[in-house]
């Protein structure tokens, strides 16, 4: 499903959003009048942007979850990105010379969405300083998550990405916390949480490791790094 619902007050509800959350107050009214959007509703399971279709519109999620993921040429999904409300989707190509959307966008749960013209976007952009960095900012952080995600995906072993995060994070300290937890850790590493708190329990009792909730104590740096 994709009706269009009339416009509510989900236009406030941009706002949350890292990319408009930067608008000063005293600017919100103004960027509002500016803004040309309409609302869409989908329910669990519905598409709403296809592998390969040409992505002319921001959406940003005001509310739901959606699941993005990728095809290979044999037809294996790969699962890229959870994406929670508040939060814009696919930035990175609205602007794109080659606009085409490398994944599909699938609703987790009902979701409701903003969708703003391109050419409306550009507008902004131009008029609203806050809006523009945000928006650029917002784009170069999804650059950084993409290519720890590809450097991730090419470990084959949950032992190999769990070394190379944990060295990663560890910034060269023997003890650190992790900034996210478990259960974020697994979605990035396209596992489940059992497994992973499995093998990290193992890497422990090996003696590679200290393992305190979030808290890590690098005991073993070598092994670690022999492991990718």
């Amino acid at each position: 499903m994709d009706p269009m619902i009339p416009p509510t007050d989900h236009s406030r509800a941009i706002f949350q959003c890292p990319l408009c959350s930067s608008v000063p107050e005293e600017q919100r009214d103004d960027f509002l009048e500016d803004l040309h959007y309409s609302v869409r509703r989908y329910e669990q399971g519905d598409v709403v942007v296809t592998q390969g279709s040409r992505y002319e519109s921001l959406y940003i999620l005001v509310k739901g979850e959606i699941v993005t993921e990728m095809a290979d040429e044999k037809g294996d999904f790969m699962k890229v990105e959870q994406l929670r409300a508040p939060n814009p989707m696919a930035t990175g190509f609205l602007f794109s010379s080659d606009n085409r959307s490398p994944v599909s966008a699938i609703c987790s749960e009902s979701c409701v969405l903003v969708v703003i013209p391109k050419e409306n976007v550009y507008f902004l952009m131009r008029k609203y300083e806050e809006f523009m960095m945000a928006f650029l900012a917002y784009i170069s952080n999804k650059v950084s998550f993409l290519s720890e995600k590809l450097r991730l995906v090419s470990l084959r072993t949950i032992r190999a990405k769990l070394a190379y995060y944990l060295l990663k994070e560890s910034g060269g300290e023997c003890h650190f916390q992790l900034k996210i937890p478990k259960e974020e850790m697994a979605r990035l590493f396209s596992v489940s949480r059992p497994a992973l708190v499995k093998v990290m329990m193992e890497m422990a009792d090996e003696g590679l490791i200290g393992v305190d909730r979030r808290e890590i104590t690098i005991l073993n740096r070598k092994a670690l790094q022999s492991m990718f």
